[in-house]
């Protein structure tokens, strides 16, 4: 579990690579990671074997299987918990049970940021706890691909490859937990991006456009206009205030 507290971070997986600013925080469960810093910040990592973590959680709270992979914005509960467990002189002095105290109190913390998860575990199929807290973590790397993938789009075939499903098989189980096709999802998450980038940055439509993964600009002023019903320099026309993307039908 990673969490940053000033200035940014790099994490990088065999697969993607990623950033956390400040104040996000990461559990990661899915093979190895680097870390790295390219300014100066300062972040706290909390690493262990599963089986402790296992021990530290409160069983009313997450299934038998551990926690799963979720990023997501630390609160001041979160940031208390973690610096509990870096500060504890009393766990220097090699006392193994305030250390598992500590350890259990941000267990906790983690247990209730993964509520949300824990409802979509349900979602999964399998008819045992174990094989669809497997199932949501297969889902979840196909998402977590799709959320960090931007320059280059990632075909059907290469996220069902990572989650050594068919593509078939990966489109009716994203579905049927997500309530949405992994299309849909990278379709949904480059709008937000787009919408963000026009109306937050000063670049230009054409690097926006690039950097989406389009193939021209006015592929992507089209596609922008179709989905809010604005072109992009009416977007950038817009009150300051109305940072929110409109609604369509």
């Amino acid at each position: 579990m990673i969490l940053v507290l000033a200035g940014s971070l790099g994490l990088a997986s065999a697969a993607t690579a990623w950033t956390l600013s400040s104040r996000q925080c990461q559990v990661w469960v899915d093979g190895a990671l680097r870390l790295y810093m390219a300014r100066m910040g300062w972040w706290l990592c909390v690493a262990a074997p599963a089986d402790i973590w296992k021990l530290a959680v409160d069983h009313r709270h997450a299934d038998n299987y551990g926690f799963l992979p979720h990023q997501f914005n630390a609160d001041h509960r979160m940031i208390r918990a973690i610096a509990r467990t870096f500060h504890n002189p009393a766990a220097q002095r090699t006392s193994l049970a305030i250390d598992h105290i500590h350890l259990a109190h941000l267990c906790g913390a983690l247990c209730e940021r993964q509520q949300a998860l824990q409802a979509q575990l349900q979602r999964c199929s399998g008819r045992t706890a174990l094989r669809r807290h497997q199932t949501l973590l297969r889902l979840l790397r196909v998402q977590h691909l799709i959320r960090h993938t931007t320059e280059d789009r990632l075909d059907l075939q290469q996220l069902a490859a990572s989650a050594n499903y068919s593509p078939t098989h990966l489109i009716r189980a994203y579905r049927d937990v997500f309530d949405e096709t992994p299309s849909e999802f990278a379709n949904r998450l480059r709008q937000q991006r787009a919408w963000a980038m026009v109306r937050g940055t000063a670049l230009s439509i054409g690097e926006i456009s690039q950097a989406l993964g389009f193939d021209s600009e006015s592929a992507f002023c089209r596609a922008f206009k179709q989905a809010f019903g604005l072109t992009t320099g009416q977007a950038r026309r817009l009150e300051t205030t109305a940072s929110a993307p409109p609604s369509r039908p």
